[in-house]
């Protein structure tokens, strides 16, 4: 099974670095780089698995309204990308750690009220949907073939 397991490994790599292309650098979702760095995949016998921070999902379908974000992931991720808070007539605050959390709950707030990201529709950019009809027909190929020719090598052990 020695194809088998170079296929599914290929595979792994191929989700991981699609992710990676769509979602983090075509459509622009990094501030601190955790997400990236957490996109990883493990071959566990006959299956590929693919993992990453849990909010790879929201970036990817959204959130659903009435939902709540994460007021202190928000305020993380305001630090990465170096948003400066706002006063309510719109002048710059100092980015104290209160300010912060001020600005993170209005921010989590929007969400709630109206999605995610306003690019996008505010809904989700859908690369996690793209990626799995774009690897369908092509991991279905890899394994097929890997699959034949591991049956091969047996079929010559006999």
């Amino acid at each position: 099974m020695e194809n088998l397991n170079k296929a599914l490994r290929d595979v792994g790599e191929d989700i991981v670095s699609e992710i990676k292309r769509l979602g983090i650098t075509r459509d622009e979702f990094k501030a601190s780089g955790r997400l990236e760095k957490s996109i990883s995949y493990e071959v566990k016998g006959n299956i590929v698995e693919v993992s990453a921070l849990e909010y790879i999902g929201a970036i990817s379908e959204g959130i659903s309204k009435k939902k709540f974000p994460n007021v202190n992931r928000i305020r993380e991720w305001a630090k990465d990308k170096g948003l400066q808070p706002r006063g309510a007539k719109g002048r710059l605050l100092s980015r104290t750690d209160a300010n912060m959390k001020s600005m993170a709950f209005v921010i989590a707030r929007s969400m709630a009220d109206k999605g995610i990201s306003k690019r996008f529709g505010y809904q989700g950019s859908g690369f996690l949907e793209e990626i799995k009809k774009d690897v369908v027909t092509n991991v279905t190929d890899m394994i097929a073939e890997a699959y034949k020719l591991d049956i091969i090598v047996k079929l010559k052990e006999i």
